[in-house]
Formats: structure tokens, C-alpha cells, sequence
């Protein structure tokens, strides 16, 4: 049985850096021209037309592989409009074809999601996507899991091996090709250090002290 692992996520919560984790695997069909570009329009995404005519996916777009994995953000942009994916009616579409079908939704942590929501749509959209999701998608009884960006830039292989075994689903994460084009955390860029005045923090230490040594 073919097997289909749909991943969504609000805008900017990792969309591409997840295609291209699940796109490496030479068993695995997907956005496979992420695994020479950084960033590729999602418009331009193998199954991207689906996303609004979902009645319009035939099984020939799934030959050649046993395993697909397919990627929209939650709203996307298609021909320079905005839509609200209809994931639901994709996912039931390859179903009806007898394939075996997974959603797995993308989290990052959601102040830096809604800085980079910010910065590059103008404002923030995860609303959109948490209610599509809560009211829509996941009612729909589909096996649904959650992928963690933060979990993946902090271990890695580690989280990859862990994750192909829970979504049953071939992930190549030895190969360093996933990490082409990521030179560090993307986080890190919306982070900023917080100073703490030395004198302040001499006297919480010595405060500290006196608290301890008086017990």
C-alpha cells in the first residue's frame, strides 16, 4: 500500500525545511526542488494546485513512488491569491485511491512564528491555521501528528531517526544534504540578549547567600 504523509503548518513554521527532510530519501516523492534551492515558491510545489482543486488529483500523480510526502502552510499563496488549503479534501481524494494517509502539523515556537509571520506577510496567521486545523482537519480522522521545529535544530538526526519511527515513514537522516543550506537555527535571528545590570545581579546573588547560610 502506498503511503502519503500530508505536512502543514502555519505560515513560517518550516514548511520547506520539513519538505526537504522528507523529500531526501531516494524512496520518497515530494518537493524535490528543494534539494537544490533554498526556497522554492509554494506555488511552484508538485501538488500545489491540489490544495484548491482538490477533485482535480487522479492516481497518476502519485506513480513512481510508494511513498509521498506532499507540503502546504495554513493559509498559502497559489497564482498570487490566498487560500485556506483544503487538506481535508486531498487527503480523502488519495485515500479513495487506496493509499494510507497521515497528517503531520508543524510547531514552532509561537513568538518567533509570529515575528517571521510578521515580517514577511505583514501579520500574524496562525489563527487562520489553528482554527482550519481544530475545526476541520483534525475532526476528520485522520492519524494526526504534530512535528517540532525546535526538537529537529536541537537534535537533529536523533529527532529524525525518532520520527521515522513513530510516522512508520523512511527519513534519510544520516544524509547531510538536509542540512545544505542551514548554517544555524533559524530562531536565532528573532532572538535578542537580555542584559542584566551586574550590580543587580550582584546583590540577587548576595542576597541569595544570606538566605542560605540563615536556614
Amino acid at each position: 500500500m502506498k503511503k502519503l504523509l500530508i505536512i502543514t503548518g502555519p505560515q513560517g513554521s518550516g514548511n520547506h525545511i520539513f519538505s526537504r527532510v522528507f523529500s531526501t530519501h531516494p524512496k520518497v516523492g515530494g518537493w524535490k526542488s528543494l534539494l537544490d534551492n533554498y526556497w522554492v515558491s509554494s506555488g511552484q510545489e508538485h501538488f500545489a494546485k491540489y490544495w484548491v482543486y482538490p477533485e482535480k488529483l487522479t492516481e497518476k500523480d502519485f506513480e513512481g513512488y510508494d511513498y509521498w510526502s506532499v507540503n502546504v502552510s495554513c493559509p498559502f499563496f497559489y497564482k498570487q491569491f490566498r487560500y485556506i488549503p483544503k487538506i481535508k479534501e486531498f487527503a480523502e481524494k488519495a485515500q479513495s485511491f487506496g493509499i494510507d494517509v497521515q497528517i503531520a502539523i508543524i510547531v514552532r515556537d509561537s513568538n518567533i512564528n509570529e515575528l517571521q509571520q510578521i515580517r514577511v506577510r505583514g501579520g500574524i496567521t496562525t489563527p487562520i491555521a489553528q482554527e482550519y486545523y481544530y475545526d476541520t482537519l483534525i475532526p476528520a480522522g485522520f492519524k494526526v501528528h504534530f512535528l517540532d521545529n525546535e526538537a529537529f535544530f536541537l537534535h537533529r538526526k536523533h529527532y529524525l531517526k525518532w520520527a521515522s519511527e513513530i510516522l512508520d515513514f523512511p527519513i534519510d537522516y544520516d544524509n547531510p544534504d538536509i542540512f545544505k543550506f542551514i548554517n544555524e537555527d533559524p530562531n536565532k535571528k528573532y532572538l535578542n540578549y537580555v542584559k542584566y545590570v551586574e550590580e543587580n545581579c550582584h546583590l540577587r546573588h548576595q542576597k541569595g547567600k544570606e538566605i542560605y547560610q540563615n536556614q
